[in-house]
């Protein structure tokens, strides 16, 4: 990156907007962080206890006890894990998008997991997989709608706007039409084999996500040089369908939706 493009990006009038948003999402996931954490001891400290007071005369109470607080336990793993993930690149995109049947237009910032206010559940960050995403992939600046459950919902689009963000500084941002910027496609594609995954759901293209959210029910055929990036959209692909279906699938469930939806993607 140039000097010159380093001091464009520093005299923007949203920078200093920018720069705010992005360290408010991250206090709010420390907050998060930190309360997990707590959590995390307070289940175990339960779990111990529920063992002390075990009475085998009348357990089953003591057994709801432990599993109530193993299962808490697990979620609160999880969230510890996944927020940790993003904390130094909470998310890589925004749109401005006006519902039609709203007067408000939203700002939402797109990134690789959802984040909710506790207080209001409004949404800190959406998550790439969810279906208002659509309209940063597929959507140009202008007129244009997306799918939810089956029905179609327009609005307007009038801003997509890419970030790049490193060590959660933000280093740039690009305001674009076309879903993809060539240069951030190109340092995704290039980068270790190991952070290909993560990166480049910033910068998946139309085409891209139209065979991320095709439907299981008929066989893909993909080609495409080697290097790609094929393998790695059919592993989002995986992903995509895990968060959409997830809560219809066990455990074992899951590793058989993930194979569908891999042998149905032919690399």
């Amino acid at each position: 990156m140039t000097e010159k493009y380093k001091t464009s990006i520093l005299d923007h009038a949203d920078y200093q907007k920018e720069v705010e948003r992005l360290e408010f999402t991250k206090l709010y996931i420390k907050t998060i962080l930190e309360a997990s954490r707590e959590n995390k001891q307070s289940f175990t400290e339960n779990i111990k206890q529920a063992f002390v007071d075990l009475d085998y005369l009348d357990s089953s109470l003591s057994y709801i006890n432990i599993l109530t607080n193993a299962k808490f336990l697990e979620l609160a793993g999880n969230e510890l894990e996944r927020l940790e993930s993003i904390l130094n690149k909470p998310y890589f995109s925004r749109i401005n998008f006006k519902k039609q049947e709203d007067e408000v237009e939203e700002i939402l910032y797109i990134g690789k997991t959802s984040l909710y206010d506790r207080e209001n559940q409004m949404p800190i960050i959406v998550d790439w997989r969810s279906p208002i995403a659509n309209v940063y992939y597929d959507g140009r600046l202008g007129e244009v709608s997306y799918e939810v459950n089956g029905e179609q919902r327009e609005g307007y689009l009038s801003l997509k706007r890419q970030y790049e963000i490193e060590e959660g500084k933000l280093k740039a941002f690009h305001d674009i039409d076309l879903t993809t910027h060539d240069d951030l496609l190109q340092k995704s594609l290039s980068g270790k084999a190991d952070n290909r995954l993560t990166e480049i759901v910033t910068t998946i293209q139309k085409e891209q996500n139209e065979v991320i959210r095709a439907s299981l029910q008929h066989p893909i055929i993909v080609q495409g040089a080697a290097g790609s990036g094929k393998t790695t959209i059919a592993l989002h692909r995986i992903s995509y369908f895990l968060y959409t279906f997830g809560e219809r699938f066990s455990r074992k469930a899951d590793d058989s939706c993930a194979k569908q939806a891999f042998h149905r993607l032919y690399i």
